[in-house]
């Protein structure tokens, strides 16, 4: 009987984390783990990795007697219970650095294909119903106030980007001062209200904690200008979904790009009708390189849990 330590990589990752846990332990790799499956399995593992679509609830922590580390490959830990994890002095990391570039790269591909249309004008090329340009009629980013709210790894990355594009940006983080994102090119405001008067873009960048839960909803929703487009890829639920569904048909604000909804896939059929929305199915993370980074730093954390 080998007496490697064991992990599990409990759905479908990069090889080079992989590659990396196999030089020094055994591991055992599946393509998908449902909690069932896992409670009864976990007994036999020292570290676990996953990445989308695990969950590690108390059934499967209390069945998983060896276990020192979940390792995340990825930034959100909602599929986790954190609380009893840390009850019972279970390590769990995630790798928030990974994939900060591809959030921000995706925050202006969404902008620029609200901004421009370009979902709705590549369906009609598509379907050969003519070549009226004047119906894709879109406007600039430069000139325009971008609005971040959450200013952290990506949010900074974010308006580094913004700047290149000739935008002004303003920013709301209670945990950021006037100095820390002035050091970024940034004028803190005190308030999210006070980004969604200032701002023509409005970018999400926050946690899901009970205080951000519905952050954005009807209020919000109509206080923004009319040519207001809001981004969100950060979680679904920071954002009442059927009020920002309203607002778009009212016309309330101009457009939105969607990378995370309350629930994925998204349950409101009318958000799949709406011409003023482009819809990504939770892919901000989802670049070969970022994915590669998140398995790596996953992998180097369990190596370094698991020394002897």
């Amino acid at each position: 009987m080998s007496s490697k330590k064991r992990v599990l990589v409990a759905e479908t990752l990069e090889q080079a984390g992989i590659d990396l846990l196999r030089e020094r332990f055994e591991v055992d790799v599946r393509e998908r783990t449902d909690e069932e499956t896992l409670a009864k399995i976990i007994g036999d593992y020292d570290a676990l990795m996953i990445k989308t679509y695990t969950r590690v609830s108390k059934p499967v922590i209390d069945n998983a007697k060896k276990l020192k580390i979940v390792a995340r490959a990825g930034s959100g830990l909602d599929k986790v219970d954190l609380a009893y994890a840390k009850e019972v002095g279970l390590t769990v990391r995630n790798t928030p650095q990974a994939n900060v570039v591809s959030v921000a790269e995706l925050v202006f591909g969404l902008m620029l294909a609200v901004s421009r249309k370009l979902a709705a004008a590549d369906r009609y090329v598509r379907s050969q119903a003519g070549w009226d340009r004047d119906r894709f009629t879109g406007v600039e980013l430069a000139g325009k106030t971008l609005g971040i709210v959450g200013f952290g790894n990506i949010g900074k990355l974010v308006a580094r980007r913004a700047l290149a594009f000739d935008m002004q940006v303003v920013g709301y983080d209670p945990f950021v001062d006037a100095a820390g994102m002035a050091e970024h090119g940034v004028r803190k405001v005190e308030t999210v209200d006070d980004v969604i008067d200032a701002a023509d873009y409005i970018t999400v960048h926050v946690p899901l904690l009970d205080s951000t839960r519905g952050l954005f909803s009807t209020a919000q929703f109509a206080r923004m200008k009319r040519n207001a487009i809001f981004i969100n890829t950060a979680r679904g639920e920071v954002v009442d979904e059927p009020a920002l569904i309203a607002a778009l048909q009212k016309g309330e604000i101009a457009g939105a790009g969607l990378d995370v909804y309350e629930a994925e896939p998204p349950n409101h059929p009318e958000l799949l009708t709406l011409d003023n929305v482009v819809l990504c199915p939770h892919i901000g993370a989802a670049t070969r390189e970022a994915l590669n980074r998140m398995t790596v730093q996953a992998a180097e954390m369990i190596i370094d849990a698991l020394k002897d």
